[in-house]
């Protein structure tokens, strides 16, 4: 095995995977893989899955926050719940 990797996530430089012993550790590159900054994974593959996985989240977060909210209805009744 190597001891440095690119990791690329749908055509996008997530980071770089730098061996330390028995480990390899996670530097980001991309903005969007900044909270795996510094993370140690057992192998490659695994760094790949995990940030593959945080990619796909985030792509449903993206596409979630660009739909327009549901219509307010003015004639419905609010839920007015004294506190």
């Amino acid at each position: 095995m190597f001891d440095r990797y690119l990791i690329e996530i749908d055509d996008l430089e997530a980071g770089l995977l730098i061996r330390d012993g028995e480990t390899y550790e996670f530097h980001a590159v991309a903005p969007r893989f900044r909270a795996f900054e510094g993370a140690r994974f057992p192998d490659p593959w695994t760094a790949e899955r995990a940030l593959r996985r945080a990619g796909e989240r985030s792509a449903r977060n993206r596409e979630r926050a660009r739909q327009p909210a549901p219509p307010v209805d003015p004639d419905r009744p609010r839920d007015r719940r004294a506190g």
